[in-house]
Order: structure tokens, then sequence, then C-alpha cells
């Protein structure tokens, strides 16, 4: 067995990296490139989340290749593929990664990713407080919604995702963010 050295979120900031990282507990993980059509799904989202933040100055959203550091105590960096970070947890943008974890982060599985991890990273999501997850499947065209309390509900086509008490207002028809 090799042993790695676990790096710190510094390091991983500083390291000369090519390609798309993520640091779980100080270990760095490299990732696949997102499909055409998760790419595009994940695009997708932070559109309609951005048409809805922007106008009210709500806060802020980030595309794919955004890092957030999601503990304190823990090297971990994590780049959802469309997130949300209220105003008044994050007042200004920062040169470095995002110092909070997100209030909302969404994942969009690619052909390439396995079931587990994804829920993994979920519960990930959740442990460090974000109080929504989307986990997006382009195959089923569904939308599982996790909160940190109570069980998950899958959202189908003819169904509407709303924001909640996370993003009060926001509103899009499943089937838009597919079509």
């Amino acid at each position: 067995m090799v042993a790695t050295r676990l790096v710190t979120v510094d390091e991983f900031a500083a390291a000369p990296l090519n390609g798309l990282w993520e640091l779980v507990d100080g270990e760095m993980i490299e990732l696949s490139p997102n499909a055409g059509r998760s790419g595009w799904i994940g695009g997708q989202l932070v559109a309609f989340l951005n048409e809805h933040v922007r106008p009210g100055g709500l806060g802020w959203v980030f595309p794919a290749d955004t890092g957030f550091v999601l503990f304190n105590d823990r090297a971990t960096v994590r780049s959802p593929d469309a997130a949300f970070v209220r105003r008044d947890r994050l007042p200004e943008l920062t040169d470095t990664f995002v110092p909070v974890a997100p209030d909302l982060a969404a994942e969009v599985l690619s052909p390439s990713d396995r079931m587990a991890d994804a829920l993994a990273k979920v519960a990930m999501y959740l442990d460090a407080g974000v109080r929504m997850v989307l986990l997006v499947d382009p195959d089923t065209h569904t939308i599982t919604v996790f909160r940190p309390v109570g069980p998950p509900t899958k959202l189908g086509i003819g169904d509407t995702l709303d924001g909640g008490d996370v993003l009060p207002g926001f509103s899009v028809a499943v089937a838009e963010i597919f079509a």
C-alpha cells in the first residue's frame, strides 16, 4: 500500500493542477469533465437560479468549476454542478475558494457517475450544513431533493422545483430543466 500525503486547503489552492480536482479530507481527487447533456443541464440550473437571484441581490449563483470549503476542521473543497449562497452568509466575493458551504447545491449525474458516490457527496453536503441538495438524473428526468431533516422528495417531469425556505419565490418546472 502506498501512503499519500494529505494536503491542506491552502496547499490545494496553490497546487499547479490541470483539469478538474476536488479535495476530500486532505486527499486530492481528479474528476472527469461533465458529459455534454449533464453539463448542459447544470448550466440550465445555473441560469434559472441566477434569473431569480440576481435581480433582488439575494446572493450568489456559482457554476460547476467553483470550489467551496465545506468544513472548517476538514480539508475539503467540493465543486457542485450548480450552487447558491445567500448574500447575508457571503457579503462579498473572494479570490479564494468560497469559504462557506452553499445554501443550495446541485449535482447532475453523468454517465460515468456511480450512484453510491453521488449519494455520499449528497450526505457530505448535508453534513456541511447545505440546506437543500438537488440530485439531478438526466436518464430518468427526475430531481431528488434532499434536506437536512425528512425524507428526500423525488420530482418528475410534471412537477415543479421550488426553493422553499432556502430560496423563497424560486420556482421552475422540472420539464424546463430537461427541455
